[in-house]
């Protein structure tokens, strides 16, 4: 009997680390093209959130003359992808009608992502049909020492006060997707009091980082205020393909909260972007969207040994 109960128990470890395995493997960006008929666009599905067999996450499909980003949500079942794009975020087609979303059916053998996609737009009746091919995009690891970035801020030192939300907490907040404000902001100006939706957690074990951001598609003149643990560190600036660099160092704090404060909406609405988190191994990312109501965030925990 009680070499039975080892085995049972062997076998439930087994089956849990092909969960995580399956999850691993799901999370992250694919690139490739989708095609339609003549028309090839470049398409990318960034896959920010797993659930179980449920995952979440950003399309963006673009060609010379047209952008298009969408929100998703998507079932996996074994290798079998079926992902619905279920809101518009951001386009520039200025053309009659409306941007079409759709339903996309890959397969994934091993790091690509191939099949069709037809519409899911109910109110539309023909916005075709075609093929998807993608490629996983593997994270990016660094072998150098270090980074020897300068900061582009005016200030060389920003006093970083301690993290307002100890980290098992903010895994909690993590869940439910939406943190609070912060209780006190720099007198820098007025930042008028937004909700807070935290994206994600990303943890490091070197005790520093460099972030990068960026306009993460069409130029239109976003413009953000970076604020990191309640301090403005970016002061209206506008996104351009050029990054906004800043680097984060564990002292008082090992745990950092950004938050990206939409000043302006841009052209095409709502305020979007990226932000690269590169430490000597690796190099995390992620697609952060605000508006005048919200604003998203993520944490960044440094020191984190396992």
């Amino acid at each position: 009997m009680k070499k039975f109960s080892s085995i049972v128990i062997l076998t439930c470890i087994f089956l849990s680390s092909l969960v995580n395995v399956h999850s691993q493997a799901t999370f992250g960006t694919w690139t490739g093209t989708a095609k339609q008929d003549a028309t090839t666009y470049s398409y990318i599905v960034k896959i920010n959130k797993v659930a179980k067999d449920s995952i979440f996450g950003t399309t963006i499909s673009s060609s010379k003359e047209f952008y298009s980003e969408t929100k998703f949500k998507g079932i996996v079942n074994s290798n079998n992808f079926i992902i619905l794009e279920s809101a518009l975020v951001k386009t520039n087609y200025k053309g009659t009608g409306s941007v079409c979303l759709m339903k996309l059916s890959l397969k994934k053998n091993n790091d690509r992502l191939q099949g069709s996609f037809t519409s899911s737009n109910k109110d539309i009746k023909d916005c075709g049909s075609g093929t998807i091919s993608l490629q996983l995009v593997k994270e990016k690891k660094n072998t150098g020492a270090g980074s020897k970035e300068s900061i582009t801020t005016e200030r060389q030192e920003v006093e970083t006060r301690p993290a307002t939300i100890t980290l098992s907490k903010s895994e909690e907040l993590l869940k439910t997707t939406t943190i609070p404000a912060p209780a006190k902001i720099n007198d820098q100006r007025k930042i008028e009091q937004r909700d807070i939706v935290l994206l994600n957690i990303f943890r490091f074990k070197e005790d520093s980082v460099m972030i990068k951001i960026y306009d993460n598609g069409v130029i239109d003149g976003d413009v953000i205020s970076l604020i990191i643990n309640g301090e403005v560190v970016f002061d209206k600036i506008k996104l351009t393909t050029a990054p906004l660099t800043y680097a984060l160092k564990a002292s008082s704090a090992s745990q950092f909260q950004i938050e990206f404060y939409a000043d302006t909406l841009g052209e095409i609405p709502p305020n979007t972007g990226l932000i690269t988190i590169s430490s000597a191994s690796k190099t995390s990312e992620v697609l952060f969207s605000s508006d005048l109501k919200k604003s998203a965030a993520i944490k960044v925990v440094l020191n984190n040994i396992p």
